[in-house]
């Protein structure tokens, strides 16, 4: 029998070679799932979104990562689901989109969150990179998708190879840390993400950067602050992470504090020095008219937040503190301008006040002379019509149906104007409302992204029988992902502040009458839990029970009951 010869050794830089080889091979792999890896090493942990042809290689990218993907039933909506994810966790998530259309029709979504500082990453899929700007024809064509981007993000970038995804996204992801946080925007073409790298994964650097104000601005916000007779604050969305500085300032000072929408809770309702959010009634108006000095703190004071004039009548000085320098220098012409996050700035604001006042006993403020704020409360009131009487009960109703730390995410819709003012909360994080650019629909998507980034919390959306249908169909995906979410839709069977102001200015009511489907039968079709409730009892009860279901319930309110 012959012998097989020995296999011959072989030689050891050719294997070396081969290892290394196998070794690329195996770290190779396209861009799109570079791009995911990139994400979930930068603790992107949640995409929604909708897989199209133009963004599949996101999508092979997505099974081999750890990222939970959402689907939604409209681009919209996963803009609007990302912006809640945000608002609820104060963690950036991420929406996919494919190229053409699924950009425009984000867009009004990434808007909102421009205007509500809002950190949210949009990456699309683009056209191949011959093909720009020559007008083809190919599918979803724009004539330059990045550029109409750049008028809505506040960053947006075009990336033309591996290497460009991983720069960009580094600056996408700083830009969202960095000062006022805006929405950004990555996209890649179609021949790009399906090209290959060996690339390897980064973490970038995640450390928040923020203005801080000089000491000569501290030392002049001090001194004006400790000479007036009757200062005021104004906080706004800036203020989120300052509660305990606002808290500490208006209990030095004895001075009232009034809050815009996107800063309601930064300092809790029940405490003495809350005027509310109060901004659009003439009472506050007239007491900030008196007031010898106006701190503002990171807000815009914008048309939004007082709705009646686009620059609030002032009798005195303004301070102005924002993370924003644009806002330092716009039509108020601060006298005092402290360019720094709120939370920094009111801290040393407050170290400065404190040794002030060391040299003399603390005095009695204008709040305290002013007696609270129960006679505004009852001025206010007490001008309130039989609709704004009907929503406030129905915001009790909710109110009392939920749990201490309850979130509401609210639309653009009569009873969410009025519960602006009129729903009270504790700290801030608990009522979140589309202030600045206004956009209807809004409430039940963004209440699906917050709970899908905090389950355990409860959340309810709050909508108006025509803003739901603007994003109705993300019903379905509030069924599918079982998240136990009450949707609560206020239906008065109108556009009805647009009905109002038509009757208000003598103009036909045209176009504000609308056939509503009957919710509460599309709601079951939907596989949700629904209810039609008509007076203030069943809606709390019918909130506790939507708590309690393992999907979502909608729950249909009948205005015209509780105008009764």
């Amino acid at each position: 029998m012959a012998v097989r010869n020995p296999t011959p050794l072989r030689n050891p830089i050719a294997l070396c070679e081969t290892a290394f080889k196998f070794r690329q091979v195996q770290m190779s792999r396209n861009v799109g799932g570079y791009l995911v890896e990139l994400l979930a090493a930068n603790d992107i942990d949640t995409v929604f979104g909708i897989p199209g042809v133009h963004n599949l290689e996101l999508y092979r990218g997505l099974t081999a990562a750890n990222l939970r993907h959402v689907l939604v039933r409209h681009e919209q909506g996963a803009g609007f689901a990302a912006d809640g994810f945000a608002r609820m966790s104060g963690r950036p998530a991420a929406a996919f989109v494919i190229s053409g259309p699924g950009l425009t029709n984000i867009m009004t979504a990434v808007a909102q969150a421009y205007s509500d500082s809002v950190p949210l990453l949009v990456i699309a899929a683009a056209p191949v990179r011959a093909s720009f700007r020559k007008q083809w024809g190919v599918l979803h064509e724009l004539s330059d998708q990045a550029a109409l981007a750049a008028g809505v993000f506040g960053i947006a970038r075009s990336a033309h190879s591996a290497e460009d995804v991983r720069d960009h996204l580094r600056l996408c992801l700083a830009s969202l840390r960095t000062g006022r946080p805006r929405p950004a925007y990555l996209e890649i073409p179609l021949d790009v993400l399906a090209e290959t790298t060996t690339l390897e994964v980064q973490r970038f650097d995640g450390t928040p950067l923020a203005p801080e104000a000089s000491p000569e601005q501290i030392a002049a916000a001090v001194r004006t602050l400790n000479l007036a007779a009757r200062p005021l604050v104004i906080a706004g969305g800036g203020t989120r992470l300052a509660s305990a500085e606002l808290h500490r300032l208006v209990d030095i000072l004895d001075c009232p504090l009034v809050t815009t929408a996107a800063g309601k809770g930064a300092l809790a309702d029940s405490h003495p020095a809350n005027f509310g959010t109060t901004l659009p009634y003439r009472p506050i108006q007239q007491l900030i008219l008196d007031a010898d000095v106006v701190l503002g703190v990171g807000t815009e004071l914008g048309e939004t937040d007082m709705y009646f004039t686009t620059k609030l009548p002032l009798g005195g000085l303004l301070i102005r503190i924002d993370i924003d320098p644009v806002k330092l220098a716009d039509q108020y012409g601060a006298d005092v301008r402290l360019w720094s996050d709120a939370r920094s700035a009111l801290h040393s604001i407050n170290q400065g006040l404190s040794d002030a006042m060391q040299a003399r006993p603390r005095r009695t403020g204008w709040r305290t002379a002013l007696g609270g704020f129960e006679k505004y409360r009852n001025e206010i009131d007490a001008s309130l019509d039989s609709k704004a009487r009907a929503q406030g009960s129905a915001l009790r109703a909710i109110k009392a149906a939920l749990p201490a730390d309850g979130v509401v995410f609210s639309d653009m819709t009569q009873i969410a104007y009025f519960g602006n003012y009129a729903y009270p909360v504790e700290n801030p994080g608990q009522w979140f409302h589309p202030s600045g650019y206004g956009t209807l629909g809004f409430a039940l998507p963004a209440a699906i992204g917050a709970k899908v980034s905090s389950p355990a919390r409860a959340v309810i959306a709050l909508a108006g029988d025509f803003g739901l249908q603007f994003t109705l169909g993300e019903l379905m995906t509030a069924v599918e992902s079982g998240l136990s979410l009450p949707i609560v839709v206020w239906n008065n069977s109108a556009l009805g502040q647009i009905r109002d102001d038509m009757v208000a200015a003598g103009i036909p009511q045209l176009g504000v009458i609308g056939r509503n489907p009957d919710f509460v039968a599309l709601a079951r079709a939907c596989g949700a839990e629904a209810y039609r409730v008509h007076h203030p009892a069943a809606l709390t009860e019918a909130v506790r029970t939507a708590l309690a279901q393992a999907g979502p319930t909608l729950i249909e309110v009948v205005a015209s009951s509780f105008e009764k």
